[in-house]
């Protein structure tokens, strides 16, 4: 693995340039209970878009969230164009939520980061600027700013996974990822929860996928509670740990990715009064509350729901 992670600060860091990359990018917000953060995060990323990609979109995934976050992602989506809102009916998990929105990515580039507002998105310029030169390029923070357990917990993990997959990037779990949209070719995501991000890596690991770590800030939660320390979810991460030792044994370079398997979203659109056309496997159910539109999504139809 050491062959295949580099560390450099980026190709055209002193470079001076400034220009638009000519890039597509789908950026991915994960949300559950984060009504305090969500809007701020979206507004934070459509001034710093523009800079970074040609095109872009944002794709807001709500995992069954009980406070705000449902009508606040809809309302986001209705305000702007370029923003679209996935809502699981129950909380499914990170790992689901993840995938949903890689589902409904229809850009050459996915990058996702928590909604919590605990990472610099100004950032993201250092990740996109290896984008063209690796499959995968993660960040890792170089402080992380969590409570004593949750950076005992990380590091546990990350010694764990060292030993039982062989993956040995500095900060596994650190929700600022960027792929080429060809890597969800080959990688599966079947975990629900916390062990996506070790799912994915591993299974590029397996398949000599280039990946490159880049350091990032990160900042304390300023709303909010987080989900991922607590017992259930760390005893489910486990299991999935040991289901994913065992599937890696199998891994054949044959494997169909997510997007080979699972067809692309194509959204059930409901008109006001509930006449719905067809829509494509994807994630499960996927229904939109707005007019049928003969195309595949249009500007009206950016709110969804993910049974």
């Amino acid at each position: 693995m050491k062959d295949q992670i580099a560390t450099l600060e980026g190709p055209n860091a002193n470079d001076g340039t400034k220009s638009v990359p000519a890039i597509s990018l789908s950026v991915i917000f994960p949300a559950f209970n984060e009504e305090a953060n969500i809007e701020r995060t979206v507004e934070s990323a459509r001034m710093i878009l523009p800079k970074l990609a040609q095109t872009y979109e944002i794709i807001l995934v709500n995992d069954g969230s009980k406070d705000g976050t449902t009508p606040l992602c809809d309302e986001l989506a209705d305000r702007y164009p370029d923003v679209r809102a996935i809502h699981h009916v129950d909380n499914r998990g990170y790992g689901a939520a993840l995938k949903s929105g890689i589902l409904a990515a229809r850009h050459d580039f996915i990058f996702f980061t928590d909604s919590d507002g605990q990472f610099d998105l100004e950032e993201l310029e250092h990740l996109i600027g290896w984008a063209s030169h690796y499959d995968i390029v993660t960040g890792y923070r170089g402080k992380r700013q969590d409570p004593p357990h949750r950076l005992i917990n990380a590091f546990g993990w990350k010694m764990l996974v060292r030993m039982v997959l062989g993956v040995k990037v500095r900060d596994i779990d650190c929700a600022f990822k960027v792929f080429h949209r060809s890597v969800f070719d080959r990688v599966q995501i079947r975990s629900v929860g916390a062990m996506v991000n070790t799912e994915i890596l591993a299974q590029a690991n397996a398949f000599g996928m280039r990946i490159h770590e880049v350091r990032v800030s990160h900042y304390p939660r300023q709303f909010g509670k987080p989900s991922g320390a607590n017992l259930r979810v760390i005893a489910k991460a486990f299991r999935e740990l040991i289901r994913l030792y065992r599937q890696l044994r199998t891994v054949t370079h044959e494997q169909e990715g997510l997007y080979r398997t699972d067809k692309q979203i194509h959204h059930k659109v409901f008109r006001h009064h509930g006449v719905s056309e067809t829509m494509g496997a994807g994630v499960g159910a996927v229904s939109c509350r707005f007019s049928v539109e003969p195309a595949n999504e249009s500007a009206s139809s950016r709110g969804c729901f993910a049974e």
